[in-house]
């Protein structure tokens, strides 16, 4: 009986410390948003590398919540507006915040 309460207090306590982490971090995002903006960042970033106009090997992609961030360089304004349009065109997403620069 004595090993089931200390079982129990051990994982409520794990538990506490959690949602403690959560809180210190300011991640107010849940597990769910988390894998989903994952997969949106895999996606989005898979099709920017597999397309040689824009050449996306020189592309971060960060995503929270649906909303994915571009930044790095790129070779031309077409290829800026092809990387909006690639990561616009992916299922889940909100908004697409441009932070790219043209390099020759």
């Amino acid at each position: 009986m004595f090993r089931f309460f200390k079982s129990f207090w051990l994982i409520t306590l794990l538990i506490a410390l959690q949602g403690c982490q959560a809180y210190v971090d300011g991640e107010s995002r849940t597990l769910g948003e988390k894998i989903d903006d994952t997969q949106i960042q895999a996606t989005i970033k898979r099709k920017l590398i597999a397309d040689n106009e824009v050449k996306g090997l020189k592309i971060a992609v960060r995503v929270s919540r649906g909303e994915v961030e571009l930044s790095g360089r790129v070779p031309s304004e077409y290829a800026r507006g092809k990387a909006k349009q690639i990561a616009a065109e992916v299922r889940g997403v909100g908004t697409v915040i441009d932070k790219l620069t043209i390099v020759d």
